[in-house]
């Protein structure tokens, strides 16, 4: 057991002057502590339960690890016949630092593999292999020192023994947490159409001020529906347009000239006076009049305009009256188109 602990002391401090040099150069730092540990026995070892002391050197690997060496004593009494019992542990440990959520205490798990001896007064000594887990947690008193205590669980991986044990100790940090350097001043940010946008990241200069824009300060799109309609009509067994629709009939024309994509149905309609087949040739004939307007006085494409006479079969009101025959004697069309514009401010 002698031996081990010399050479996990002579590692440690081999280790501990390697690392030096790293640990004032980029910021880590060495932690030495020392303390009071109490040690719950194995029922089974038949040891008084006691406190003793111990001592540690740990090495800042970063800001949430933490590797230490310790070296513990504890001297206790066996409890059949008092005899003296001098316990001594050492063992290498590491310790994970948890989110921080109490305030200023914060918590850690720490886990890790040593030997302990059991040094009789009557001259027998015994060895084991222990490993540990346990919790704890630590307070930032100064610059320089912190208080801690842990609980922790041993387990021996020679005999059928388990131990607790309890730390409360003082720790020293060498060395200072280099302060983060000055941020340096921004350079000024140009944002010329003033859209939200800085200009080194605006791939849209020079967007209109009343319009919206997007991440990359281009104007957002939008995809609207809009549509136009045409009603119109006609007496009484008539096919004639009148001159006064003639301006709805132009609306329609300037609609399909703006949206060159569009074609319209113009469907012709009648009152129920009359035979069926006669009804359906006077609603083509009616169809048939206002395309030809559309197309020879407004000059919409022949190819975009179609005409379908649909006699008395869709009435709209009812024909035992007057104003509803004259309601029924139409021709209709609805003609409709997306359209991208550009999302406003």
């Amino acid at each position: 057991m002698r031996s081990t602990m010399k050479k996990l002391a002579l590692a440690s401090a081999v280790s501990g002057a390697m690392l030096a040099p790293l640990a004032f150069a980029d910021g880590h730092k060495f932690e030495i502590s020392a303390g009071a540990a109490f040690q719950k026995f194995d029922s089974d070892r038949k040891l008084d339960d006691e406190t003793g002391y111990g001592v540690g050197l740990g090495y800042v690997i970063n800001p949430r690890w933490t590797v230490e060496a310790w070296w513990t004593e504890i001297d206790s009494e066996l409890e059949n016949n008092g005899g003296d019992v001098d316990t001594e542990s050492a063992r290498l440990d590491f310790l994970y630092h948890l989110e921080n959520t109490w305030g200023a205490w914060q918590p850690f798990l720490i886990g890790g593999l040593g030997d302990v001896e059991f040094d009789v007064d009557n001259g027998s000594t015994t060895d084991e292999t222990r490993w540990n887990l346990g919790v704890g947690v630590k307070r930032e008193l100064s610059e320089h020192f912190d208080f801690r205590t842990d609980l922790r669980w041993f387990d021996s991986m020679d005999e059928n023994e388990q131990d607790l044990g309890l730390l409360l100790a003082l720790t020293y940090k060498l060395g200072k947490t280099a302060a983060p350097a000055a941020p340096e001043p921004a350079p000024q940010r140009l944002d010329s159409d003033g859209d939200g946008v800085y200009d080194d990241e605006d791939k849209c200069p020079g967007t209109a001020a009343n319009l919206a824009v997007d991440a990359d300060g281009c104007p957002m799109k939008l995809m609207e529906d809009v549509s136009v309609g045409l009603k119109l009509y006609f007496d009484n067994d008539s096919a004639v347009v009148k001159e006064a629709y003639y301006s709805e009939i132009k609306r329609v024309a300037d609609f399909m000239e703006t949206y060159s994509n569009t074609k319209v149905e113009i469907q012709g309609h009648t009152d129920s006076r009359g035979s069926a087949a006669y009804n359906k040739n006077l609603s083509q004939r009616r169809a048939d009049a206002v395309a030809k307007v559309l197309v020879e006085k407004f000059g919409v494409e022949a190819g975009r305009v179609s005409a379908k006479g649909y006699g008395e079969d869709m009435p709209i009101a009812s024909n035992e009256a007057i104003e509803g025959r004259a309601a029924n004697r139409r021709v209709i069309a609805e003609i409709s188109a997306q359209v991208e514009t550009m999302k406003q401010r």
